[in-house]
């Protein structure tokens, strides 16, 4: 879930600059999500090819699919065309395409092993056991795809009732450390299947004791929380499924499935964290891994996993959710809410899903549709932290800070005793104070965020920069600062507010150390290429300044530095310092 990512704030730079690095792939990251369903296909083979491959790289597999459909048309012979296409209709879901144009990919030479995972998909599908492993029986070349096809060839033994079979494909598998938490997860689902509760139980504790594996597949670990506390209460072990799922929301406060399966358990009904089947246990095998994957670099992987997960499970809201988070984080910000609307109201992720949104009808600009539905989650549910922290962090996006101060002092007044997670809530209003001139505010909201979480770096960094842009606490400021960046040392924004102190304390050289640094963490960001161009100018090193605030504009910075920065290209930085100084000194005191 990454609903605080949309809106977070940055004290040096004043605000995120998301930057995605195009890759030469099918699968490339986004430039910009914009689609181009509606554009006119190309009459030629190589204007179709060629719009395709460019809608992919924007991730906008819609749009791709078209082309790719008109290319087909005029070449659909071309082999190398058949397979881009074929991954780009998974990728967008459209699946019986897939299977139609996998079949002449499997009679091909070298065919590629996913063309075998996606017929063994649709033969599960379809409850053809027997088929299926046919299709996962082979060489597989990857230890992921022989994990993948090893776990559905289990699930698969599991549909045609062969528990023993299944248990022992599962154990079976061997491979890298990060295997064990997938393997002995599904093992005890299948157990838990079968209904042998004893064996689910034992299966499930050694997963849940895997705490290594869990820290490298978070969300895929608090699923094995979820199923324990499921097995244990099937076990007649209640106050072990208690302490069990007490544990996990610990561990991640407020999980929506975890405070679901807490709330039917007291009322004295039975957990159910999932409802068993060979098919969902099949999907969840592609969740998992989908979910595991879904970071930089395996984007593509995890879409695809996703897609395949949604044939198995079409009205799951857990893999339903995680698919609209996929278009999200890609910016398909329309087709993320139509996923996010399927989501029924009795599941424990649709309040999760009314935000997610409202997140996005604001960041397309629907903005009074957003806060309606900001109000009526708020409404609803008064004690929910997350709700509140997203409702603040968008009305601070459009410099509503009273209206977000509001929100957030709403939340802390039901808070009795505010925990470590609640930092969070007292630096979001800390910044919303700093921002309406209230800082004596400010600094105690803060200070008292430290409290709660004693080195958490986003507070040290902007608690430790506004004292250095004040002139005040400057030793001390500028240590929180340091001790930011040595828990966050590829944080860009952080570095970059280390070097932005050491200019304003005057130490210009350290200032292009550091500045540099945070350039090379962040290449894209506007404003820190703007900074790293005064911190050069202040060091004599005019040329680079120069050329360093020319690719500041290049960069497309606020619109309210564009003046500014092209004002030190005509005329260098100490004629605007001083204009600045003496407009500053000729201001009315209106205080």
């Amino acid at each position: 879930m990454r609903l605080m990512n949309k809106t977070s704030l940055h004290k040096s730079s004043g605000k995120v600059a998301m930057v995605a690095a195009l890759l030469a792939s099918v699968f490339a990251l986004p430039a910009h999500a914009e689609s181009t369903a509606d554009a006119p296909p190309s009459t030629s083979l190589a204007g179709n090819y060629l719009a395709a491959r460019v809608a992919a790289s924007d991730k906008d597999t819609e749009s791709a699919a078209k082309f790719y459909r008109q290319a087909l048309k005029l070449d659909n012979d071309n082999g190398n065309l058949q397979l881009q296409s074929f991954l780009n209709f998974v990728a967008n879901g459209d699946f019986a395409e897939a299977v139609k144009l996998g079949e002449g990919l499997s009679e091909r030479a070298n065919s590629p092993q996913i063309v075998s995972l996606v017929q063994a998909v649709e033969e599960l599908r379809q409850k053809s056991w027997t088929t299926a492993n046919k299709a996962l029986d082979e060489p597989w070349r990857s230890a992921l795809d022989r994990l993948i096809a090893g776990l559905l060839s289990g699930w698969s033994q599991v549909g045609q009732q062969n528990m023993a079979e299944a248990l022992k494909t599962v154990d079976a598998l061997k491979g890298p450390a990060w295997f064990d938490l997938f393997t002995q997860y599904h093992g005890g689902l299948m157990a838990h299947a079968a209904g042998d509760d004893i064996e689910a139980v034992r299966r499930l504790e050694i997963a849940y004791a895997n705490r290594a594996g869990g820290q490298a597949a978070i969300e895929t670990y608090m699923r094995v929380v979820a199923a324990l506390s499921q097995a244990y209460w099937r076990a007649g072990k209640k106050e072990q499924a208690r302490n069990t799922i007490a544990q996990g929301l610990e561990r991640a406060p407020q999980n929506p499935m975890l405070e679901a399966l807490m709330a039917q358990m007291e009322r004295d009904q039975e957990p159910v964290a999932m409802k068993i089947s060979p098919q969902r246990g099949a999907a969840e095998v592609f969740l998992n891994l989908g979910t595991a994957l879904d970071k930089e670099g395996g984007e593509q992987f995890a879409r695809i996993y996703l897609q395949m997960a949604r044939v198995l499970a079409p009205k799951d809201a857990a893999v339903t959710s995680k698919l609209a988070e996929q278009f999200d984080k890609q910016n398909q910000l329309v087709r993320a809410n139509s996923l996010f609307e399927e989501i029924d109201e009795a599941s424990p992720l649709h309040r999760v899903a009314r935000l997610e949104i409202a997140l996005n009808l604001d960041e397309l600009e629907q903005v009074d549709e957003a806060r309606a539905e900001m109000d009526k989650l708020i409404a609803a549910h008064p004690d929910d932290l997350v709700t509140h922290l997203s409702y603040g962090a968008v009305l601070s996006r459009h410099e509503k800070y009273d209206d977000a101060i509001e929100v957030y002092k709403k939340i802390i007044a039901r808070v009795d005793k505010p925990e470590r997670y609640h930092w969070n809530l007292f630096y979001r209003l800390g910044i919303a104070y700093e921002r309406t001139k209230r800082w004596p505010m400010a600094e105690k909201t803060f200070k008292r965020a430290l409290e709660l979480y004693p080195d958490q770096p986003n507070v040290l960094n902007y608690l430790g920069y506004s004292w250095v842009d004040q002139n005040v606490n400057l030793q001390e400021g500028l240590d929180m600062i340091r001790k930011a960046v040595e828990l966050r040392p590829s944080d860009g924004y952080i570095v970059d507010s280390l070097g932005w102190a050491y200019y304003r304390l005057g130490r210009f050289e350290e200032a292009v150390v550091e500045l540099e640094r945070a350039v090379e963490l962040r290449p894209g960001d506007p404003t820190i290429n703007d900074h790293l161009g005064d911190a050069y100018w202040k060091a004599k090193r005019r040329l680079e300044a120069t050329f360093q605030w020319q690719h500041a504009l290049a960069l497309d910075p606020p619109e309210a530095d564009v003046a500014r920065i092209e004002d030190k290209l005509e005329n260098g930085l100490d004629v605007v310092l001083e204009r600045e100084t003496a407009a500053s000194e000729n201001k009315p005191d209106n205080g």
